[in-house]
């Protein structure tokens, strides 16, 4: 009888299997739960940082408030807010009245696993105004003009008209004199609350804005953008100051005034007069207007007059800027004008008569120029203030880099 053996069978090898998924299973379970945890702390941080920054930023605010309680407040240290602390540093920065710009550094640390999350916000905070940032800006809204006629120029009712053949420019006179070959840009820069009327043949060197509507003849030429109906620009009003003094220079004359400020009721100069400055000058017009002036000059210029000397960033000139509009005075600028410095003037009617050049920057409640006149937006009266009375607001701020640690 044949018989068959039975080969035996390989044991083990299920177990051994076994164990090898349970490893690789194992493997990827710690792999997620590192991942996981990797992914929270990471969640961690990402809203410490954010915490930080806003702390910090809570501290600049407080900061300002502070201030504008207490001028003489000098920051703070270690201050608990919001599972954090922050601290405040207050440094003075040189500004044109006795309550001067500060810098404000906040600093922020918020705990977190592993480190701490830390930020650093600056801002300067400061009492005063930097509007020159424009070659010329009408302040006024459209329709709160008066006539439609001034000494024989057509007013055509805009708010800002500049004239035929004109060229409105830049320049850094930081960087030297004027030049149009070597030291011109295109951040000549206009504008009003109103209307802008461009005449005839006229080159914009920059962008246009107007509160209402742009008007432009045949032969303009806008290199930058044009934007009508756009948003109204602000602008401090200036406090009225009172003085019995009053400027006069005769035909030919010259007068020079060093470094400081003065308070005249009117300007009165005379043809071909000049009046030059010897370091930098602010010079506040108050009115009331010229005597026996019918149409109310404040600021009466024959031809040929000078005002500055350059560069432009040495003269301020702030006129009424301030009241209702139907208070508003006349400045007016006879032909062959020359202009170094900044004009303030938000309840000012501006008339600068033909072949006029201005090397700095015009803020007025309505400018209208002659044919042929240049204006040179000087972009370093960017970095003037205009003083007046008020809160403390950021002006300018800086962010650093967040560091996690």
């Amino acid at each position: 009888m044949c018989s068959y053996g039975i080969s035996r069978q390989p044991r083990g090898a299920a177990l051994v299997v076994v164990m090898l998924v349970m490893a690789v299973l194992l493997l990827a379970g710690t792999t997620f739960m590192t991942i996981s945890s990797t992914e929270t702390q990471i969640a961690l941080n990402e809203r410490a940082a954010a915490q930080a920054v806003l702390l910090a930023e809570a501290a600049i605010q407080k900061a300002i408030a502070r201030l504008n309680a207490n001028p003489a407040y000098g920051g703070e240290t270690n201050t608990p807010l919001g599972g954090g602390t922050f601290t405040v540093q207050v440094q003075t920065i040189p500004g044109c009245t006795a309550v001067s710009a500060r810098l404000l550094v906040g600093m922020s640390s918020v705990p977190v696993t592993g480190g701490t999350a830390r930020a650093e916000v600056r801002a300067v905070a400061d009492t005063v105004s930097y509007p020159f940032r424009w070659a010329a800006f009408a302040t006024v809204p459209n329709g709160i003009l008066y006539d439609d006629e001034y000494e024989g120029v057509d007013r055509i009712d805009k708010e800002l008209w500049l004239g035929s053949t004109g060229v409105v420019d830049s320049f850094d006179s930081g960087g030297g004199a004027y030049d149009p070959a070597g030291n011109s840009g295109t951040r000549g820069n206009t504008g009003a609350n109103g209307d802008v009327a461009i005449d005839h043949s006229t080159e914009i060197k920059g962008d246009v804005k107007a509160g209402d509507d742009i008007f432009e003849d045949a032969g303009v030429s806008v290199t930058g953008s044009k934007t009508a109906q756009a948003n109204p620009e602000s602008f401090p009003q200036i406090p009225p100051k009172t003085t019995t003094n009053v400027l006069t220079v005769p035909a030919f004359q010259t007068m020079n005034l060093t470094a400081g400020t003065y308070i005249y009721k009117y300007l009165d100069l005379g043809d071909g007069a000049s009046l030059t400055v010897n370091g930098p000058v602010t010079i506040y017009v108050t009115g009331p207007p010229i005597p026996g002036d019918t149409l109310g000059h404040v600021v009466r210029l024959g031809t040929n007059v000078t005002l500055g000397s350059a560069p432009g960033t040495q003269l301020r000139i702030i006129t009424k800027s301030n009241g209702t509009d139907a208070e508003f005075v006349p400045f007016l600028a006879g032909a062959g004008f020359r202009f170094y410095g900044s004009l303030y003037g938000t309840n000012t009617d501006v008339y600068i008569r033909s072949n006029s050049e201005i090397y700095g920057s015009i803020i007025a409640r309505t400018i209208l120029t002659g044919s042929g006149t240049k204006i040179h937006y000087d972009q370093s009266t960017s970095n003037l203030p205009v003083c007046h009375n008020g809160k403390y607001t950021i002006l300018l701020g800086t962010w650093r880099e967040i560091i996690p640690n």
